[in-house]
């Protein structure tokens, strides 16, 4: 694990609150896996940086306006951990999502993502908490 794979986290991100969707899929693997968390409205797992990329931009319809903040990232083994917050506003009530994503990034780009409302879950999956 390198720094490198926090570097391309924080570019997902950077590319999402920028709009910049191409830049955001070329971020993804072709073969990328995503799995969220329980009780997402569409249970996943998706498969292939199409139907990834479909399923982000349905839930980017959802508001007219939304950002990710990082509570935090770092390095956990070979995988990186990432805190978010999804804010979405418009169409509705505001949203506020608070979660944590594992990713697991191989040349540049990422391979698979699974995400834990619980940050301590995410941590037992990782192996930094038991």
């Amino acid at each position: 694990m390198s720094q490198e794979s926090v570097e391309v986290v924080e570019a997902m991100g950077d590319a999402w609150n920028a709009g910049d969707m191409d830049a955001f899929r070329e971020l993804l693997a072709p073969d990328v896996i995503v799995r969220v968390p329980e009780g997402w409205p569409e249970p996943g797992p998706f498969v292939g940086r199409e139907e990834v990329m479909r399923q982000w931009e349905r839930n980017r319809e959802a508001w007219d306006s939304d950002t990710f903040e990082s509570i935090s990232i770092a390095e956990a083994g070979d995988r990186v951990i990432a805190r978010l917050i999804w804010r979405g506003v418009g169409r509705g009530p505001e949203a506020h999502l608070e979660f944590t994503a594992v990713y697991t990034v191989r040349k540049g780009k990422v391979l698979y993502q699974e995400s834990f409302w619980d940050h301590a879950e995410a941590l037992v999956a990782v192996g930094l908490l038991e």
